[in-house]
């Protein structure tokens, strides 16, 4: 029992790493190189656009820090433009009512470093997204080596392109299940032992050394993010007059947590350029290369960014327009064959539930139902 519940923990934050490693070739310019990332899309605002500095170590890019710029301005090809905020350092954000992404115009940004450099992306035009037509699973058995048994579900879905006559996609998976936790039960040091020290957002306070509760607590439900780290790009799927079948998007583990209660599961279907595809792609045959024993790290993650003046330096990463459209299901315990198979957790995690996994928050999101 405990290995599965080490198996399940390292699947679990697996799964829940969000950022790609992503090496660029920086070559040997004296100069630091930028890297960009981030996209205009026609959902609501605000939009991100995260600048980072990277070192190079062995013409590869290894480590990546934070940085501010002068100025960051976003603007589309009829006129309209926008100086992005810095938020936090190296991320500049759009207002929730500033510019906003239209199918068929094109974006880019201008971004002016502090030493003087200055760059812009080349004009990306913004396509139509197509329509995600359905997001179902299929059940899982697998024996491991060792001859333990794991439980899962491959999430898949179907989609359109809709009238498009290329067929240049993106698509993003994320699962989203509900955490429990007692934070009342906190405990600190105390001597040599430990004492009640129930934490401020567990809606409980000790009155005379007893437990009393004195509000609604704020830390004890939380939901929690998983995504897929795979590339998942349209053109190794099959496509019958513009539709995609049967596209294998994810797969989420039957364990103690994902399955306490159900998990929902998001496809999002991004629209992309030939540019931005192409930098997809590339970004897709370098983390397939990773993973493969014969498989050189070969070729050039293209840019879209060109340089407008100050002393050269190299700038790596991708501003692109996208349209999105998204459909989600949900994961139900009644959908395990044997729902004796859901292992039950006999822990006690006596800590904000916003501590026990990554991406967590205690936001419900608005599409999941008790």
């Amino acid at each position: 029992m405990r290995g599965r519940f080490l198996f399940s923990l390292s699947l679990i934050l697996c799964c829940t790493a969000c950022v790609d490693r992503i090496i660029f070739d920086v070559g040997t310019s004296p100069t630091f190189a930028v890297v960009i990332d981030g996209n205009i899309s026609d959902q609501p605002g605000p939009y991100k656009i995260l600048v980072t500095k990277a070192f190079d170590i062995e013409s590869k890019l290894s480590i990546k820090a934070p940085i501010s710029v002068k100025r960051m301005i976003m603007s589309d090809n009829v006129g309209n433009s926008e100086s992005l905020t810095e938020i936090v350092q190296g991320q500049y954000q759009t207002s929730s009512n500033g510019i906003r992404g239209k199918v068929g115009r094109a974006y880019k940004i201008r971004i002016e470093l502090l030493d003087g450099r200055v760059y812009e992306s080349l004009p990306d035009t913004l396509y139509p997204s197509g329509t995600v037509d359905k997001v179902y699973h299929s059940f899982k058995e697998e024996k491991t080596p060792e001859g333990a048994t794991n439980y899962g579900f491959d999430v898949l879905f179907n989609s359109s392109a809709g009238e498009l006559d290329n067929y240049h996609f993106l698509w993003k998976f994320t699962g989203t299940y509900k955490v429990d936790s007692n934070p009342e039960l906190y405990t600190v040091p105390c001597g040599e032992t430990r004492c009640p020290a129930p934490l401020p957002c567990s809606a409980y306070i000790l009155n005379d050394g007893a437990l009393e509760r004195v509000k609604s607590c704020e830390c004890c439900e939380c939901w929690t993010s998983i995504f897929n780290n795979e590339v998942i790009v349209s053109d190794d799927q099959f496509v019958a007059d513009g539709t995609f079948t049967n596209v294998k998007a994810a797969y989420v583990p039957v364990n103690q947590w994902t399955l306490k209660y159900k998990v929902y599961t998001e496809i999002k279907q991004m629209s992309l350029s030939p540019q931005a595809f192409a930098f997809w792609k590339a970004i897709r045959s370098q983390k397939n290369a990773t993973t493969s024993l014969f498989q050189p790290l070969t070729g050039k993650i293209p840019s879209n960014f060109t340089q407008i003046s100050g002393q050269p330096g190299p700038i790596e990463g991708i501003f692109y327009a996208t349209s999105i459209h998204s459909r989600g299901a949900y994961i139900n315990r009644t959908d395990v064959p044997n729902p004796s198979i859901i292992p039950v957790s006999t822990l006690t995690f006596n800590d904000s539930c916003t501590k026990l996994f990554p991406n967590t928050t205690t936001v419900k999101p608005v599409f999941w139902t008790d």
